[in-house]
């Protein structure tokens, strides 16, 4: 394999801003690594898939951003099968993903550990943006800045067990014989095909459960290192039904139900019905913080020159801001709960 070209030409590649010279040595560099075996060509479909996710939020993205994929079990460093040249140069340009050895930990029941190793997933995202992760029964988590997840490769037989700390929103396939069910820092939420928010932060002295549609239990967690669940409803645990909200108090160790009003931190979910045709951005911003409950504010006045025709419906806002990202080339930093930067 051929050295890596300067880290600033890929940087103005990926920003559409190189001369023809420049872009015929990155294409020359590029194809240089045809004759190479691509290490993953072997993995599994879910895997690929992962891969795959990563690379696409990967590709227009700040090359400082950090994403760690980890699959227990075994350890390798692989390099990025290609799909198209410039999620190549991306993948290949911040080295590919890192595949750790961490057996130590596992959240599947005690009798399947006691069974055979469980290979695990982690997803950690220390971006400023919300980072979209497929799970292998192609359920949803929009996962925010500084959280974190963590799966097994191949869900058990009876029950979809996963690991979260910090904020995430779910989007669960409906799956009756195989319940979902989510290990939080401080609650554990048991999932029968719906779409919620749950929030459960290192920093908080509260943690909470919001349900958009369908119905899930929230029970408080007794430890830390308590990982063993049923998949059955049992007496002490909350049920919740759209537009109901649970909140465990952890000082107060109190876990208590309340019906949803106004939610603000929902309203980015909203699957709107939006298209615009032939608008410059400086148009569409205004309409986007009426629909999803936030102030977008432009760094780069050039942005707002730019034409747009898009058809966002049934799309939420990081679906928006994804598209925007791939269209324009735009980036996003959240800010605050509801203030969002582009650049």
């Amino acid at each position: 394999m051929k050295s890596p070209i300067p880290v600033e030409l890929l940087e103005k590649y990926l920003n559409g801003s190189c001369t023809e010279e420049e872009i015929a040595l990155i294409k020359q560099w590029y194809h240089s690594f045809d004759s190479h075996h691509d290490h993953i060509s072997g993995v599994s479909e879910v895997e690929e898939q992962e891969i795959e996710q990563r690379i696409y939020n990967r590709i227009t993205e700040k090359i400082e951003v950090d994403y760690t994929f980890a699959v227990t079990g075994r350890s390798r460093y692989a390099s990025i099968l290609r799909w198209t040249a410039a999620a190549a140069v991306a993948a290949i340009f911040v080295g590919g993903f890192y595949f750790i050895n961490n057996s130590k930990i596992s959240f599947a029941p005690a009798a399947q550990v006691a069974k055979a190793p469980v290979e695990q997933v982690d997803i950690i995202n220390s971006s400023n943006q919300i980072y979209k992760a497929v799970l292998p029964d192609s359920s949803i988590i929009w996962l925010h800045p500084g959280g974190n997840i963590r799966y097994p490769k191949v869900f058990a037989a009876n029950a979809r067990i996963i690991a979260m700390y910090g904020e995430g929103f779910f989007e669960v396939t409906k799956n009756a014989k195989r319940p979902f069910i989510i290990n939080g820092r401080t609650i554990i939420t048991k999932v029968w095909g719906t779409s919620f928010l749950i929030r459960d932060n290192y920093r908080s002295r509260t943690a909470d459960v919001s349900v958009i549609t369908g119905k899930v239990s929230v029970s408080i967690k007794k430890n830390e290192q308590d990982n063993n669940f049923t998949t059955n409803l049992e007496q002490h645990e909350l049920l919740l039904y759209p537009n109901q909200k649970a909140t465990y108090l952890i000082d107060k160790h109190l876990l208590k139900a309340s019906r949803m009003i106004k939610e603000p931190a929902l309203k980015i979910w909203t699957q709107a019905k939006l298209s615009f045709d032939n608008k410059p951005l400086r148009e569409i911003i205004p309409v986007l913080n009426a629909t999803y409950g936030v102030h977008i504010q432009v760094k780069n006045e050039r942005l707002n020159h730019f034409m747009l025709n898009a058809d966002f419906e049934g799309f939420n806002l990081p679906d928006v801001l994804a598209a925007l990202k791939k269209s324009i080339n735009v980036n996003y930093e959240l800010k605050d709960d509801n203030i969002i930067e582009l650049n």
